[in-house]
């Protein structure tokens, strides 16, 4: 248990507060709530009449404009109410703090300025507490509070027996009028708008969550575009050469002119050659043996070492097939081999360069794309469920469709930043061209952020933590985008429940637009088919999360 100065310094910190500011708040606190006395004692031993001043004191500690207090003297004897309610009267008038006070004490109600009296949920009336006296022509407040409860009741039993008496075709002739009124209050622009706004002041006030949906995916850009590569060049590789002859330098000559490989220092014995294809600073060994270039003069036959390193395997093939084109065009420029009369030559449709790198980048774009905005959009409803705050869906007529596009929109906002980020560090940074449609890779993006965070809203719905969420959410964006979207296997080629939910994952269709605009130069009509299946998936989530968003408490 935390003292009163350590409760009021600790609020201090929590709300902002400098030091200076908060010394001189807390020092006024003591001053007009009468907590001098009782600033080292332990907050738990309190009595309760000073624990609520403390209460009151922690909640305006921070200067507020308004304040919401629900029944704060329940159970607090009459000289501590009295002495609380001058405190509030004091906040109210001398500093200008709206108040909003809920009590069932009438002597209490009559302090207020305005009042509403309240009634199985619904306001009864409304006005200042005088004028509610006079109204009824009651001598006190409490009086005409009991007078507006029987004209409550009355007129509630009034018109229950006016609808039993009321025949059947005027009822049905009134349905449509109570039908069309529900319609209308089934969704608010308004409420979703109130929201929406919520979760922008939120995002603002917390500037780390308002850098990861903004910032977060332009550095892992950053970091996948330079350091995931699946170009293998630079490959470095060291000879031992036993034989010195100008056709052995010839042969070496061959590799130190490719671009793919790069040449180490040359190796003196094959002791060597092993200590350095262990350490990793060759991953190609070239061994000739002596009197190569004698014995290929005289058609003699003669072998050449090609030691690879084999740790990883796909290096080590595409190592191999390097090698081989360049040890068959010297056999072939030294007439040991005959040219073969009929050549292949490759030329690729897209990507000429055959660089990683124009593939990589709007791949990653993808990857960044689900798996932010769906982790900020569940964590944004998990987090009102820890703190409680999810109670004001249940208590107020706000629709599930509201609070969803409400929490939703604001993410998508913020994600589309994100993505023109990523567009203008793929132009400008990778050096990667945009050759095909602009305005149908943006539509791609809104679609597919639409629907990721719609992902992320459908996880928020069946758990309970942040932790739980973060997990769930990382799992189940990230296993299909990276394995069964296309990204390292056509989605065609796989099988079984692999193929099924690569086909009904948006990630699928968004690399197909993403890298149609980017590397094969797509227009919009071409990318129109991906277009159409990605905004498939918005209202299908949509629909799920209106589903499966509980409206009340289990």
């Amino acid at each position: 248990e935390l003292s009163v100065h350590q409760n009021l310094t600790l609020h201090a910190n929590l709300y902002g507060l400098t030091d200076g500011q908060a010394n001189q708040r807390i020092d006024w606190l003591y001053d007009t709530f009468d907590l001098r006395e009782y600033q080292h004692s332990n907050s738990g031993a309190l009595p309760l009449g000073v624990r609520q001043r403390l209460s009151l004191a922690v909640a305006v500690i921070h200067d507020p404009a308004i304040l919401i207090l629900d029944e704060p003297t329940s159970g607090v004897d009459p000289v501590a109410r009295d002495n609380f309610w001058s405190l509030l009267l004091k906040l109210a008038h001398e500093q200008d703090v709206t108040i909003f006070i809920s009590t069932h004490f009438m002597n209490e109600a009559m302090r207020c300025d305005r009042i509403s009296l309240m009634h199985a949920g619904k306001v009864i009336a409304t006005g200042t507490p005088e004028e509610l006296r006079e109204q009824k022509n009651a001598t006190s407040l409490e009086e005409a509070f009991v007078s507006y409860l029987e004209e409550a009741a009355l007129t509630k039993e009034t018109k229950e027996t006016a609808s039993n008496q009321t025949k059947e075709p005027i009822r049905e002739a009134a349905l449509p009028t109570r039908s069309t009124k529900k319609s209308a209050r089934f969704f608010s622009i308004q409420r979703m708008m109130a929201y929406m706004h919520r979760e922008m002041l939120e995002m603002r006030r917390d500037p780390i969550r308002l850098s990861v949906a903004t910032l977060g995916m332009a550095l892992l850009m950053l970091v996948f575009g330079y350091g995931i590569t699946l170009d293998v060049d630079s490959l470095r590789y060291a000879a031992l050469d036993h034989d010195q002859s100008p056709e052995s330098r010839s042969y070496l000559e061959n590799f130190s002119g490719s671009p793919y490989f790069l040449q180490q220092p040359a190796l003196h014995n094959h002791q060597e050659l092993l200590v350095r294809m262990r350490d990793g600073t060759v991953s190609l060994a070239l061994e000739i043996p002596p009197d190569f270039g004698k014995d290929l003069r005289s058609a003699r036959p003669t072998q050449i070492a090609a030691t690879v390193d084999g740790a990883m395997p796909f290096r080590a093939e595409t190592i191999g097939g390097y090698t081989q084109p360049i040890h068959q065009r010297f056999l072939v420029d030294h007439g040991v081999m005959q040219a073969s009369p009929l050549t292949i030559e490759t030329r690729y449709r897209y990507n000429q360069s055959f660089e990683s790198i124009n593939a990589m980048v709007p791949s990653v774009m993808g990857l960044l794309l689900v798996f932010i905005p769906a982790i900020l959009a569940t964590l944004a409803v998990v987090r009102e469920k820890e703190m409680g705050s999810i109670a004001n869906l249940y208590v107020t007529p706000v629709s599930r469709a509201e609070f969803i596009l409400g929490k939703q929109i604001p993410y998508v906002l913020f994600s589309m930043v994100g993505y023109g980020i990523l567009v203008l560090l793929a132009l400008f940074v990778f050096d990667v061209t945009l050759k095909g449609s602009f305005l149908g890779l943006t539509l791609g993006a809104l679609a597919y952020i639409a629907a990721t965070t719609g992902l992320g809203l459908l996880v928020s719905s069946f758990t309970s933590s942040q932790i739980a969420a973060l997990f769930g959410t990382a799992i189940l964006t990230m296993m299909p985008a990276s394995q069964f979207s296309g990204l390292l296997r056509p989605v065609a080629t796989l099988e079984g429940a692999a193929y099924w939910i690569g086909t009904f994952f948006p990630t699928t269709y968004f690399l197909k637009t993403s890298i149609g605009a980017f590397t094969k130069g797509l227009d919009f009509m071409a990318l129109l088919p991906f277009l159409t299946s990605l905004w498939l998936f918005v209202p299908v989530l949509l629909i799920l999360n209106i589903l499966a968003l509980r409206k009340q408490e289990t």
